[in-house]
């Protein structure tokens, strides 16, 4: 049984994965096919992922995964890049694609550990879960307080099936104003989301409220 750092490292390892296979065009609009979908209906994707995750809790959340990075293009897997010190949104101007999304950037994960030493819990917490990003979307790239608010309260609300539905359209919209998910840390929460709802569903909230402008509402 894996450790809670090797489940974590292990998802920083599955989305540097989805990067390398999106290099290829093909490859990548077969992975953006699984948008929404349950893994029954995401054929096309065994023959990329099936090794990765046949046995794996959470399935789906890995499917769910690849087709979101696959969904936002090229631009969001340039190697290297790192967010500003204090803000998780960075803007990249690399080459155009006509199927990506334009300009989608990267939020990176934080560098692995050096060998020998202890992961440090705090760092995982630190980085953007789906409530920082969404408040991100309103600090930086204009998106409604209200609608927001409400996006992510049905979020938190639905089962896991009505969330992997939902996500792609919250995603391709977040994408779209240049603000990227963290998505080591959004596949772990989808993972764990199952068995512990209630207790993801207060993190995504908790960050959202402690990062998004404070708005008052009738």
């Amino acid at each position: 049984m894996p450790t809670t750092a090797e489940h974590r490292a292990s998802c920083d390892e599955f989305v540097a994965h989805i990067h390398d296979l999106c290099a290829d065009p093909g490859t990548r609009v077969r992975l953006s096919r699984g948008r929404g979908r349950p893994v029954e209906e995401c054929a096309p994707m065994d023959r990329y992922l099936a090794r990765r995750t046949a046995h794996r809790a959470g399935r789906r959340a890995y499917y769910t995964v690849a087709s979101l990075i696959a969904t936002a293009g090229p631009q969001a897997h340039t190697p290297g890049v790192r967010p500003e010190p204090e803000d998780p949104v960075v803007l990249m101007t690399t080459g155009e694609d006509p199927t990506a999304i334009p300009h989608a950037p990267l939020v990176a994960p934080e560098a692995p550990a050096p060998a020998g030493s202890a992961p440090d819990p705090a760092a995982w917490f630190a980085r953007p879960n789906l409530g920082a990003t969404l408040a991100a979307a309103i600090r930086t790239a204009g998106h409604s307080a209200g609608r927001t608010e409400d996006t992510l309260s049905v979020l938190t609300r639905v089962n896991d099936d009505q969330l992997h539905r939902r996500l792609p359209s919250t995603v391709t919209r977040l994408l779209k104003d240049n603000v990227t998910p963290d998505w080591g840390v959004l596949l772990y929460d989808l993972v764990q989301r199952p068995y512990q709802q209630d207790r993801v569903g207060l993190r995504w909230r908790d960050a959202f409220y402690l990062a998004a402008p404070e708005h008052h509402r009738p």
